[in-house]
């Protein structure tokens, strides 16, 4: 390793129950010229190596003694709520970190337990810093949609033998090789912030191209935007085109992600042009197979996107509520929004001739975004499918005399 050339890689676990592997990986980390910051989340055992950081510090960042919590862990039926302590003071203490210049990747190792810590903290630090996790297993729910990489263990994490020491070394070698990575380049134009679905993508490719002709880069994000709303808040966005946000179904019509409340607000707090379009919003996607699905949405027109993923068409009364929500949020924005409105339908299958092709459906989102949105926000109808290059057209133009207006205005 050059001199100065250094990176402080933190290493997060239990070291009651994990410290023999985190120990091993620290020596593969500092046998590579880097250095490294130990911390201890455990709560119960005692560490089976010394740490940087103490189960203790950890527990007051997480606003707790740790003999109190010890006591609780032992009458509690509620083991999470003492994790998330654990989780809250990592999160805490990393955070603190990396504002010092003192993180430049991390890595934790665990079960469920060590998953949930380490994505907890791993959550709060900028995307663009390398997070690795090495585990046994893992839920979906604790890992949201944060930059991280998983290496799942082909072992249970339970002492150093040959085969979980392979695995341990590997990551130890990829936490390096991605602290030693160079960041991402400077804009060199405005960013544009879009999100895009299966049923929306070739209408979103076509968007891009017209985008980067006015002069702007884009960058898109799959379906939800966990991240997109994090890189508003540090700055990163110049102005949103939200071209399909089908993430306000699962968050308020399934109810599966109610973290999610704040979606469409983030723009909006920082005043960024924001244009939004009801791409995707025809349809209810549920993660299952068709025989699966709830008995209530039977009776309605059902798309397979695959084996395990079925769309169900959306009703007027769940348009009724999106088209208020979407109101609501764009009433409190800061910058101009404009909702630009396509007749012709909202995605590949809402369409004149396909299966989820209903017009008048559709409009009930129109009439009441009329109703409630506020006059100084526009809305833009065109006489097109969302795919159709004159709709396209005018949503490029929309977005860019927005974000032009923004910028004469200062």
């Amino acid at each position: 390793m050059e001199k100065g050339k250094a990176k402080t890689i933190v290493l997060l676990g239990t070291l009651d129950t994990k410290g023999l592997e985190i120990g091993y990986i620290r020596e593969k980390i500092q046998a590579k010229g880097h250095e490294t910051i130990v911390i201890d989340a455990g709560i119960l055992g005692n560490p089976k190596i010394k740490a940087d950081i103490s189960r203790e510090e950890i527990a007051e960042a997480g606003g707790k003694n740790l003999e109190e919590l010890r006591r609780e862990a032992q009458t509690s039926s509620n083991r999470m709520q003492i994790i998330q302590v654990m989780i809250d003071g990592a999160a805490a203490i990393v955070k603190k970190m990396h504002g010092q210049g003192k993180l430049d990747g991390i890595l934790s190792v665990g079960g469920s337990m060590g998953m949930a810590i380490g994505a907890g903290a791993m959550k709060v630090l900028p995307v663009g810093i390398p997070k690795l996790m090495v585990g046994t297993h893992f839920y979906s729910q604790y890992l949201g949609e944060v930059d991280l990489t998983i290496i799942q263990c082909p072992t249970d994490i339970m002492g150093l033998n040959p085969i979980t020491n392979l695995t341990l070394e590997q990551a130890a070698g990829a936490i390096c090789a991605m602290a030693e990575a160079k960041g991402a380049t400077e804009k060199t134009r405005p960013l544009v912030a879009m999100t895009g679905l299966g049923v929306t993508t070739p209408a979103v490719i076509a968007l891009q191209k017209l985008l980067e002709a006015k002069g702007y880069d884009t960058v898109v994000f799959h379906g939800n935007s966990e991240v997109m709303d994090q890189l508003i808040d540090e700055g990163m966005i110049d102005g949103v085109l939200d071209f399909s946000p089908n993430e306000l179904i699962r968050i308020f019509i399934l109810k599966d992600t109610p973290w999610r409340a704040s979606r469409l607000e983030a723009a909006g707090r920082r005043g960024l042009p924001q244009v939004i379009v009801p791409g995707s919003l025809d349809m209810i996607v549920l993660r299952m197979a068709k025989d699966l699905i709830p008995e209530h949405y039977k009776s309605r027109k059902i798309y397979l996107h695959g084996p395990y993923v079925t769309g169900v068409r959306t009703n007027t009364a769940e348009l009724t509520l999106l088209a208020e929500l979407v109101a609501d949020k764009a009433n409190r924005a800061k910058g101009a929004v404009a909702v630009v409105f396509p007749n012709k339908g909202f995605s590949a299958i809402d369409r004149e001739g396909l299966v989820f092709y209903e017009p008048e459906t559709d409009k009930v989102f129109l009439e009441v975004l009329k109703k409630k949105l506020k006059a100084e926000n526009k809305i833009i109808e065109v006489d097109a499918h969302l795919f159709d290059e004159d709709f396209l057209i005018e949503v490029a133009r929309v977005y860019d005399e927005m974000a032009k207006r923004r910028v004469h205005h200062g």
